[in-house]
């Protein structure tokens, strides 16, 4: 699990340089099939999935060579929380982004889950305007919501 601990990445936006602090989900190891073994993590039990493991592994390369040129989709879940989703051709990655109070130009920006998408599944993925992904830090870093 070495590949999916937090890790800080700064990128320049509106000609300042901005920290995202990138943090990572129990999903993006986990599903909830019931095939592996059972995690269990703030009150959710979840199971151990090789599939979702082995593609995590590629989460990081991606954040640091592609996300910052990427569009991403905004959306709401249940509990009105704004989630992101970027849809990498086979491969999906959710996540949302918050500002820590008392902060100048520092992000957290939490994968909720990453997976491989098949055909079948694409339909279920969230559908909107992309932005590019330089945009919504933009904004998020001024407090705003894209």
């Amino acid at each position: 699990m070495a590949h999916l601990q937090p890790f800080e990445l700064v990128f320049e936006v509106a000609n300042q340089p901005l920290c995202v602090r990138f943090e990572f989900g129990f999903h993006c190891f986990t599903d909830d099939k019931g095939d592996g073994q059972p995690i269990r993590h703030r009150g959710e039990t979840r199971y151990f999935c090789s599939e979702r493991h082995y593609c995590s592994s590629q989460i990081t390369d991606y954040l640091h060579k592609r996300f910052f040129k990427g569009l991403a989709v905004p959306f709401y879940v249940e509990n009105s929380q704004r989630y992101y989703c970027l849809d990498l051709h086979d491969y999906a990655v959710f996540f949302s982004i918050s500002k820590p109070q008392n902060t100048t130009n520092l992000l957290k920006l939490r994968i909720i889950s990453a997976y491989e998408v098949s055909d079948w599944g694409r339909a279920k993925l969230p559908k909107g305007k992309p932005h590019n992904v330089r945009y919504i830090l933009e904004m998020r870093n001024a407090g705003k919501s894209v």
